[in-house]
């Protein structure tokens, strides 16, 4: 018998043999005519892909558990994932990957700007889908052939901290401000001043290594010598490393850090000793406490960047100072060193005609 339950209680099991080899699996059902037609249609299933060459058939939920899955251990192991639950909790993710059409991405696109959700975000997450697809159609599924929304993303300027907003920045992230409704620093409890040290220095780091977050909020102190005064930084997200040079107050930060350690493995913990992950809440609410407007974390990146091109390094130095992998990517400062060529040149051309209009004199 193909279809029974196993001492006789409990779900339906599906057993049988096809072309040599014995097929068998729970049809997570207790009527016994669903399973019987699911049996049916199985059988139906194998004979199109054996004899007649289909492809077989995978659910989204599973294609997208599958694409998740292959990214683990990778940089972008965390954006599949944040994707992933976007995408399920708002698509019907039960059907056939190839029953998607083109109208189910509309729908959700437009469930998303509903919802309030960045351009660039609804972006990553139809890219998700795509990539998905790709994956199911690379180990022989079967896919749609689907044609994806554009997504226009808004044009932003580039935006980085004035040296009056970073000095605003820090002395409302400074561990020892006073703060409305809590006790002085010398009579608040050991792990409140532990959090807000913790936000002051990450702040500083991403500051004066143009790192990304992951890359210092949950970095190791075996990557670290205060000797040499280097950062040994591993970038995830490019699968590359870099040695960064410390400056005079990121190596007071990890000196001091370095006397009072909470953790031998991680220089930033969570409560738990693990890695601090994305933990973001005291900075953005510091973020607005000081004034500063329409800044995101990411932007402490930009702002060294944008500080080390005005000093003169070129978007080739750059590229290396932040692990960009592309010089494309770099190009974002285009405009900031072709303002400081301009400006140069304009200083060269006064001093010439200076020069020229004495010398006629």
């Amino acid at each position: 018998m193909s279809v029974f339950k196993r001492n006789g209680v409990g779900n339906y099991y599906i057993q049988f043999n096809y072309n040599g080899k014995t097929y068998c699996k729970s049809s997570k059902t207790t009527n016994k005519r669903t399973a019987e037609r699911m049996e049916r249609d199985w059988r139906e299933e194998l004979h199109r892909i054996e004899e007649l060459g289909e492809r077989p058939r995978i659910t989204f939920k599973d294609a997208l558990q599958c694409y998740a899955t292959s990214k683990q251990n990778t940089g972008s192991s965390e954006y599949a994932r944040h994707n992933l639950n976007a995408i399920e909790s708002r698509m019907d993710a039960t059907v056939y990957l190839d029953e998607l059409r083109d109208w189910d991405l509309n729908k959700f696109k437009s469930l998303r700007e509903s919802e309030g959700m960045a351009p660039q975000t609804i972006k990553h997450n139809l890219q998700a889908i795509r990539s998905t697809v790709a994956w199911a159609k690379d180990h022989g599924y079967r896919v749609p052939n689907l044609e994806f929304p554009r997504v226009r993303l808004q044009k932003h300027r580039l935006r980085y901290l004035s040296f009056d907003e970073e000095a605003r920045l820090l002395a409302d992230l400074d561990p020892k401000r006073k703060r409305p409704y809590r006790p002085d620093f010398e009579y608040r409890p050991e792990s409140e001043n532990r959090m807000y040290q913790d936000n002051y220095d990450l702040v500083v780091l991403l500051l004066d290594t143009g790192a990304r977050y992951g890359e210092i909020a949950n970095i190791k102190w075996s990557a670290i010598n205060l000797e040499s005064g280097t950062i040994n930084l591993w970038r995830p997200k490019v699968r590359n490393e870099s040695i960064i040079y410390m400056t005079s107050r990121v190596k007071e930060i990890l000196h001091r850090r370095s006397e009072t350690k909470v953790s031998n493995e991680y220089l930033f913990t969570n409560q738990e000793g693990q890695p601090r992950g994305y933990q973001s809440k005291g900075i953005r609410a510091a973020f607005k406490r000081a004034g500063i407007e329409d800044f995101k974390i990411h932007d402490l990146r930009h702002t060294c960047a944008t500080r080390l091109i005005r000093a003169g390094l070129s978007l080739y130095d750059i590229q290396a100072q932040l692990g960009h992998a592309q010089c494309s990517t770099t190009s974002i400062y285009t405009h900031l060193s072709h303002q400081d060529v301009s400006m140069r040149a304009r200083d060269i051309l006064d001093h010439l005609n200076r020069a020229s209009s004495d010398g006629v004199a």
